[in-house]
C-alpha cells in the first residue's frame, strides 16, 4: 500500500500544478498557423536528387494503383514501408511527377504531429498547459526538423512519427486507466508506425520511458506486457534486415568500435547542441576522415555523456522529468548513433524529429517552474524563442527549394564529398562539364577512396570524347568497389563506343548479375546486341528494360527495329506503332515506312515516309525513286 502511494506521489510531482486551467482556445490554432507559416517556403519546392528519384522520380511502382501488390511489398533502398510507399502513389495520382502535393502531404502529417505532440505532452503531464505548449510548439517550429518536413524521401519519417505518437498516446491512456481497448490501440498504431518506417522498432523501449516518468515498478509483469509490441518491432526489424543485406547496405564497417562509440557520445552531444543553437544547419555532416586523428569535440563527447548521466541520476531521486526527457531522447536515437553504422554521415538532422520531443518536454517542464505555474508569464518566454526559431526555419526551409540550392548551402556550410558530387551530377545534366569535373575533383580530393565520385568523374570524361581518362576513372572505381554495378555498366557502354564489343557484354553481363533490376545495363546491352547482330536477344533487353520505363517510346521503336531488320516486317509493325502512338516523332514513322516497304504496302510506305520527310528526315535517294518521291 505505501508503495501504492509513493508511486502516485512521484506522478504528481513530475508537474507542479496549483490548479487545473482551461487550455485557452488560441494555443492550438497557433501553434499549427506559425508552423505552417514557418515551412510556407517547401509548397513551392521541387524534388532533390537525393533518394527523390528512387521513391518518386524513377519509381514506376508508384504511378500505377494496379501495382498495388508490388507497392506493399517491395522494398526501397533497404527499406520496408509499404505505407508510406502508397501515400507517394497518391501523390502521383493527384500531381504526377510535380512535387507540390508531395509536399503539401508532408506539411500536412507535420502539422497533424504537432496536435499529437500536444495531446501526448498534456497527458503525460497531467494537463499542464505551458509544458504542453512549449513541447508542441518547439516541435513544431524547430529548425532542425526541416529536413524531415521539407524533403520528399523523408515522407516515411513524418508519416512513421504519427503512428509512432497516437501509440504513445494510447500506452499512457492505458498506463493512467488500465483499458485494453488502449492496450489494443497501442498495438494497432505500433504496427502502422512499423508499416511506414522501420524506425519504429524502438517503441518497445520508449514505452519504459514513459513507466519511468509514471514511475511503473520494473517487474516480469511490465516485461511481460511489452511482449505483444517487440513481436511486430522484431518481424520488422528482420524484414528491414533482410532488404538492407539484399542491396549490399550491411557491414560497411569503415571505423573501429572504439571510434563508433566516441561517434556516438558525438553524436548525444551535438543533437542537444543544434537544439539550443540551430546555426550552420546542412543536409550532410560528413564522417571525420578516416585516414586521420578525430577533432577534440568527438572526445568531449564522453564527458558530456556523463553530465547527461547526472543529471539523469538527480531526477530520478526528484522528479523524473529529466529523466524521462533524456531517456525518451536516448532511445529514440539509439539506433542512429553509429555505433551500428547507418548512412554515410555521422550526424543528421532528419534523426532528431522524435527524441527532441522528450528534450522539449523538460524544457517545458523547467519554463513552468521558473514562472510558477504561470502560462501567461511562460508565453512571454517561450513564444519570442520560437518566434525566432520559425523564422531560421523559413529560410532553411527555402534551402530544400531544389538540388542545386541543397547542395550550395552544403557545400558553404559543411564542405563535403557527398555535397560536391551531388552538385557535380547536377551540373553535368545542366551541361556545365567543366564545372562539373571540378566538383568532382574536389570530392575526390575529400575522400579518395569514393567510388562513385570516379565513376561519375569517368561519365564526364566520355561526355568529353576523353576516352582514356574515362577508363581510368572506371578501372579506378572497381578497384574500391570491385561489386559495384554502375561501373561494370560505364565500362561496358565504354567498349561499346570502341566498337569492343566482346569486352563491352562480359562488363555489361556482369553488371546485370550484380543488380538485376539495373535498367541502364540492360539498354546498353541490347544497344551492342544490336551491333553484333544479335536482335533477338536486343529484343528481350529492350522488353525488360520497358519493365522499368513502359513510357519510353524509343525503345518499342528500336524493338521494331530489330523486328524490321531481320525482314521481320509484320512484327515489326507493333511496337512501331506503339513507339509512335506513345511519341509520334520522324525516325519513328520512317521506320515504319521501311517496315510497310517490306510488306509491299508501298501506299503506306509512302505516306509515311512524307511525314518523316516534312519533320526534316532526309530520304536515301534510290529509297525515295522506289516510292516516287523525286
Amino acid at each position: 500500500m505505501s508503495k501504492k502511494k509513493k508511486s502516485e506521489k512521484h506522478i504528481h510531482n513530475t508537474v507542479p500544478v496549483k490548479k487545473e486551467l482551461p487550455t485557452p482556445q488560441w494555443i492550438i490554432p497557433f501553434i499549427l498557423l506559425l508552423t505552417f507559416a514557418a515551412f510556407i517556403p517547401v509548397l513551392n519546392a521541387g524534388f532533390v536528387n537525393w533518394d527523390d528519384p528512387d521513391y518518386v522520380n524513377n519509381n514506376i511502382l508508384i504511378r500505377d494503383f494496379s501495382n498495388l501488390s508490388e507497392i506493399i511489398t517491395t522494398p526501397i533502398q533497404g527499406n520496408y514501408h509499404p505505407l508510406t510507399m502508397l501515400s507517394l502513389a497518391i501523390n502521383y495520382a493527384i500531381s504526377g511527377l510535380d512535387a507540390w502535393s508531395y509536399h503539401l502531404f508532408n506539411l500536412v502529417f507535420h502539422l497533424i504531429n504537432c496536435f499529437l505532440v500536444f495531446r501526448l505532452a498534456m497527458l503525460l503531464s497531467n494537463k499542464n498547459i505551458v509544458i504542453a505548449f512549449t513541447t508542441s510548439l518547439l516541435f513544431g517550429v524547430h529548425p532542425m526538423h526541416v529536413e524531415s518536413v521539407a524533403w520528399v524521401t523523408e515522407r516515411k519519417d513524418v508519416l512513421y512519427t504519427l503512428f509512432f505518437l497516437a501509440g504513445l498516446i494510447s500506452y499512457t491512456k492505458y498506463v493512467d486507466t488500465k483499458s485494453k481497448k488502449q492496450y489494443a490501440y497501442t498495438l494497432l498504431f505500433l504496427i502502422l508506425s512499423l508499416l511506414s518506417k522501420p524506425a519504429a522498432v524502438v517503441f518497445p523501449l520508449v514505452v519504459f520511458c514513459i513507466d519511468l516518468l509514471r514511475s511503473r515498478q520494473l517487474t516480469f509483469k511490465l516485461l511481460i506486457e511489452k511482449i505483444p509490441f517487440l513481436i511486430p518491432a522484431l518481424i520488422s526489424a528482420i524484414l528491414t534486415y533482410n532488404a538492407q543485406t539484399d542491396v549490399g547496405a550491411t557491414g560497411a564497417v569503415l571505423f573501429s568500435m572504439s571510434t563508433r562509440i566516441l561517434m556516438a557520445f558525438y553524436g548525444i552531444m551535438m543533437y542537444i547542441i543544434k537544439l539550443i543553437a540551430p546555426f550552420n544547419l546542412s543536409p550532410f555532416y560528413p564522417f571525420p576522415p578516416a585516414t586521420e586523428s578525430l577533432p577534440v569535440s568527438y572526445y568531449i563527447g564522453p564527458v558530456f555523456f556523463i553530465a547527461l548521466a547526472v543529471l539523469f541520476y538527480f531526477s530520478m531521486k526528484k522528479n523524473r522529468v529529466f529523466a524521462f526527457g533524456i531517456s525518451f531522447y536516448l532511445a529514440n536515437l539509439i539506433l542512429v548513433l553509429q555505433i551500428l553504422p547507418v548512412g554515410s554521415a555521422v550526424i543528421s538532422e532528419r534523426y532528431t524529429y522524435i527524441p527532441y520531443i522528450g528534450l522539449f518536454y523538460a524544457l517545458g517542464w523547467f519554463i513552468n517552474k521558473f514562472t510558477n505555474n504561470n502560462y501567461k508569464k511562460a508565453f512571454y518566454i517561450i513564444i519570442p524563442i520560437s518566434i525566432l526559431f520559425s523564422i531560421i526555419t523559413f529560410k532553411q526551409a527555402g534551402v530544400w527549394h531544389s538540388g542545386a540550392t541543397l547542395w550550395d548551402h552544403a557545400i558553404k556550410t559543411q564542405p563535403s564529398a557527398q555535397a560536391f558530387a551531388q552538385r557535380a551530377m547536377l551540373l553535368r545534366k545542366e551541361g556545365n562539364q567543366n564545372l562539373a569535373l571540378e566538383y568532382y575533383n574536389n570530392a575526390i580530393k575529400l575522400n579518395i577512396i569514393y567510388h562513385e565520385a570516379y565513376t561519375n568523374r569517368g561519365n564526364v570524361y566520355l561526355d568529353q570524347n576523353k576516352l582514356d581518362l574515362a577508363f581510368a576513372d572506371y578501372k579506378k572505381a572497381l578497384s574500391i568497389k570491385p561489386d559495384y554495378h554502375v561501373a561494370h555498366d560505364n565500362m561496358g557502354a565504354l567498349f561499346a563506343i570502341q566498337r569492343k564489343y566482346d569486352s563491352a557484354l562480359i562488363y555489361l553481363d556482369q553488371a546485370i548479375r550484380l543488380k538485376p533490376d539495373y535498367k541502364p545495363a540492360y539498354l546498353n546491352r541490347a544497344l551492342t546486341y544490336m551491333e553484333v547482330n544479335r536482335y533477338n536477344d536486343a529484343i528481350k533487353d529492350f522488353e525488360t528494360y520497358l519493365v522499368y520505363e513502359p513510357e519510353a517510346a524509343d525503345i518499342y521503336n528500336s524493338i521494331g527495329l530489330c523486328y524490321r531488320v531481320q525482314s521481320k516486317f509484320q512484327e515489326s509493325l507493333g511496337p512501331i506503332n506503339k513507339a509512335i502512338q506513345m511519341n509520334p516523332q520522324p525516325p519513328f514513322f520512317m521506320n515504319r515506312s521501311y517496315a510497310y516497304y517490306g510488306l509491299k504496302n508501298l501506299e503506306q510506305a509512302k505516306k509515311d515516309a512524307l511525314i518523316a520527310r516534312q519533320g526534316g528526315i532526309t530520304i536515301e535517294a534510290n529509297y525515295a525513286k522506289n516510292l516516287g518521291l523525286e
